[in-house]
């Protein structure tokens, strides 16, 4: 075999050159395989010549013989190249077959080649964790709301913010459709359009309130008509709220008295600050990290990044019971695109900091997590290992505990300043202020909530009233 590389950024393009027995094995075999498959007038199935075939058939069978042979010998032509894919992906170029001969190209990208920076004793601002009275009593007061019951309203009553109404409503648009039915609606609770709501404060049972000019949306957003609408109130039922006592809490799983919830609910609140602190400081180590290393990053990793991410962006808007389209999924694309390069990025970067301090995953431990994953899935060990192997799993289940452990000697590694919320929030603002422009996070955010604004559009015009 004849093997010359030539580079071009991460990529490798190998030309190799194959002469032999081997060669013309493979070709025959292909051709019996499509004389089994192919017909051709004038000739039985099985029994057409192989000049015949070859003639007819040249392109697809020179690229299916390249396919088996590089199938077949891939391992060693890495070996001798001294060079590991950083992806399945592999492009074929150009491609000759000869008698006994084969000439061909492959393309694949390997791995930026970039010295580590310092990634001990990084600087990272978070949040000092304080659970204060105030913290709990809102918490209790947001089960209060949510063990709300609903009672019939004293007669002559003024509908207010927090009443459940029944009301019947009468739809007509500028083209003369007519719709009307008679829903019920917690007042306050986003579920009626503001200009509605606005009129309906302060009636009572039996008064009609109308609203003209009322906007119709499409499912990309857009103003696509006018309607009327008539609103006449049919019943008001007032919030009761129940006391924040013995009984709401052992309601709540929260515990038998009122004073254990209070001590259960803060440590539970502060299990969760830590949570979202050891994952904002995580998410800001990387920050650094990538915005300190500039390097190449595989377009291959980037893609298949990229993708993910759109589906499971898609995935979360169609959970929320919004209609995903292209408007939408391209609006959101400039920051994935961020999103992917970070990602793929701190991959490598991941990868070189285990290297150098010798953070390992063991087999032991990957077989724990493969154990974990499969009893969650209520599939068979062995079955779920097989599955995960075969499909590619393995390695990102691998990496996924790798990132973990580094990570975890990178905050043990790390200085950490901590800030009280209103410290941090005056730094913000100082940062902000005088700015004419926004900063780059705040654009991508500004982007987010057009998107959302768009989506709260969308599902206005699903429901009209409710």
């Amino acid at each position: 075999m004849e093997l010359n590389i030539e580079k071009q950024g991460l990529v490798r393009i190998l030309s190799i050159e194959e002469e032999g027995k081997q060669i013309g094995n493979l070709e025959k075999d292909v051709i019996r395989e499509f004389k089994k498959e192919v017909n051709i007038p004038g000739f039985r199935k099985g029994q057409i010549p192989d000049s015949v075939i070859k003639a007819r058939y040249k392109k697809a069978i020179k690229e299916e013989v390249a396919r088996r042979y590089i199938q077949n010998n891939l391992d060693e032509i890495l070996k001798e190249a001294d060079l590991t894919p950083v992806s399945t992906d592999i492009n074929f170029g150009d491609i000759d077959l000869g008698k006994n001969k084969l000439s061909l190209k492959i393309s694949f990208e390997v791995a930026p080649e970039f010295e580590l920076s310092d990634y001990k004793g990084l600087e990272v601002e978070t949040t000092k964790i304080e659970i204060t009275e105030k913290d709990i009593e809102n918490y209790l007061k947001e089960l209060q709301e949510r063990y709300a019951t609903y009672e019939p309203a004293e007669e002559g009553k003024e509908v207010e913010i927090g009443d459940k109404l029944k009301i019947h409503y009468n739809i007509e648009t500028e083209k003369g459709e007519k719709e009307e039915d008679e829903i019920e609606v917690v007042v306050g609770a986003n579920q009626l359009r503001p200009e509605i709501e606005e009129k309906i404060i302060g009636k009572k049972v039996g008064d009609e309130v109308s609203v003209e000019n009322v906007d119709l949306y499409d499912e990309k957003g857009n103003v696509i008509g006018k309607a009327t609408v008539k609103v006449k109130i049919v019943e008001i039922q007032k919030k009761a709220l129940p006391k924040i006592d013995d009984e709401l809490v052992k309601k709540a799983n929260l515990g038998e008295t009122l004073e254990e919830a209070k001590e259960k609910i803060k440590n539970n609140m502060k299990q969760e600050a830590e949570r979202v602190r050891d994952f904002d400081i995580e998410t800001k180590l990387l920050n650094i990290l990538t915005d300190k290393h500039e390097f190449e990053v595989p377009q291959s990793l980037l893609k298949a990044e990229l993708e993910y991410l759109v589906n499971s962006y898609a995935k979360q808007l169609e959970q929320s019971g919004i209609k995903v389209n292209n408007d939408i999924i391209s609006s959101i694309i400039p920051t994935l695109e961020n999103t992917a390069v970070k990602n793929v990025k701190s991959m490598f970067i991941i990868y070189k900091i285990a290297e150098a301090e010798g953070i390992e995953v063991s087999e032991e431990e990957l077989n724990k997590k493969i154990e974990e994953m499969a009893k969650n899935e209520g599939i068979n060990v062995d079955e779920f290992k097989e599955m995960i192997e075969g499909e590619g799993y393995l390695a990102g289940i691998n990496y996924d505990l790798l990132k973990k452990k580094v990570l975890k000697f990178l905050k043990e590694n790390a200085k950490l300043i901590e800030l009280t919320k209103e410290e941090l929030e005056a730094r913000k603002s100082k940062e902000l202020e005088g700015s004419e422009e926004l900063p780059k996070e705040a654009e991508n955010q500004k982007e987010t909530k057009e998107v959302s604004s768009n989506e709260q559009k969308v599902e206005d015009n699903k429901v009209e009233l409710g």
